[in-house]
């Protein structure tokens, strides 16, 4: 395991498994649907890394996966984003510094490379991944240099230039990265910083450029480090943060609403919310509605509603839910209709159905479903017609 990554995993969860952040070795087994003539007749897709792997699920009507490719991917990959437009899909190699660039099929999920992954700092260093909901521009944190950079996207070929003003720096380990709804803020979780910082930076909207945001970073809870992944909620209005803590799991999550004109976090009212152990990625619906946390430590995932009002969590009825070994990433469908989670100790999909008034979970027939990959780690979904 590299030293530097070291300084990057939860020194919890080093105890008890080996998770996508760390290097474990192995590599991937090769599926036979992998060609030009693999075609499917769904339009939404799941794609997800694990070691040395980016694998491809094709999403039935009734929610289930079924991989149709595996792309070699990163040993160590944190970032996963795809772009509004279903058209592109980058990941990060945290080992190599670079980013790998893909073009999605419309009709088959396939993925295409993008000529070569694109550097992005000095190895080891690139991290999570954002990109903004037009589409412009990506966005990478980079764990070792303490700092964020950023590439704008050709809208027609995917491709990444990077972006000279946007080199800014943040606080010690940024590890996870996300636009807001508008498009006009970017904030970066700083892992290791004593009061759990979170940076946040204004994006010139021709350029790309950062711009600090006065307060910033802005505190979650002090003497606790540990913010990890983030979402939005209550229709871009609110902020949310998993506390998954680095030397002890801090088991809550953070709230934020977001000053619509300036970007400035404030904390919720009741903010930290409960969650279970380790909640290291976070998602919510595209309504807004319900946020879910991917509960490392206790193999469950928690669910909540989220207040249109004052953006507090509220618990859903018969939370936390159980998942498999380890999971370390959660996703929702686009139609708001299944939620997914990748287990990384069991390396299988833990797939749930989701009731659209109350956020109950139900645990799909089948579930978890096997990957036929070690240890997944990040989550994409997307609908491409």
């Amino acid at each position: 395991m590299s030293g530097h990554l070291k300084q990057v995993a939860l020194a919890v969860m080093c105890a008890v498994m080996c998770l996508s952040w760390i290097d474990c070795g192995g590599g991937n087994t090769p599926h036979p649907c992998q060609g030009a003539t693999c075609v499917q007749s769904a339009t939404t897709f799941l794609y997800m890394t694990a070691l040395d792997n980016i694998s491809g699920f094709s999403i039935a009507t009734s929610g289930s996966p079924t991989s149709f490719q595996n792309q070699a991917g990163p040993n160590q990959s944190i970032g996963i984003v795809a772009a509004a437009s279903a058209k592109f899909l980058y990941v990060s190699d945290f080992e190599n510094s670079t980013i790998q660039a893909f073009t999605i099929n419309p009709s088959s999920g396939l993925l295409t490379p993008i000529g070569s992954p694109v550097a992005a700092g000095s190895p080891p260093d690139a991290g999570g991944l954002a990109i903004d909901p037009g589409g412009k521009f990506l966005y990478v944190t980079l764990l070792n240099s303490s700092a964020v950079t950023g590439f704008s996207i050709d809208p027609a070929t995917g491709a990444l230039t990077p972006i000279p003003g946007s080199f800014a720096p943040a606080g010690n380990t940024p590890v996870q990265a996300i636009v807001d709804s508008s498009g006009k803020f970017l904030y970066v979780s700083n892992l290791n910083d004593s009061q759990g910082g979170i940076s946040a930076y204004g994006i010139d909207s021709t350029t790309g450029d950062l711009i600090p945001i006065p307060g910033s970073p802005f505190p979650t809870q002090a003497g606790s480090p540990g913010p990890a992944a983030f979402a939005i909620g209550g229709g871009g209005k609110f902020f949310y943060v998993g506390m998954a803590g680095t030397a002890n799991a801090n088991n809550t999550i953070s709230g934020f609403s977001i000053d619509p004109a300036t970007g400035v976090l404030n904390q919720l009212a009741g903010s930290p919310f409960p969650a279970g152990q380790g909640p290291i990625r976070v998602a919510t619906d595209s309504g807004g509605k319900f946020l879910f946390s991917a509960n490392l430590l206790d193999d469950t995932v928690s669910a909540f509603t989220v207040n249109g009002t004052s953006g507090a969590l509220g618990p859903v009825a018969g939370s936390p839910f159980p998942a498999h070994s380890a999971p370390v990433a959660v996703a929702v469908d686009p139609q708001g209709k299944f939620v997914y989670v990748a287990n990384t100790g069991s390396g299988d999909l833990s797939v749930f159905s989701l009731n659209s008034t109350s956020g109950v979970l139900t645990p799909l027939s089948g579930s978890p479903f096997s990957t036929g990959q070690q240890e997944p780690g990040g989550l994409a979904i997307v609908k491409t017609q």
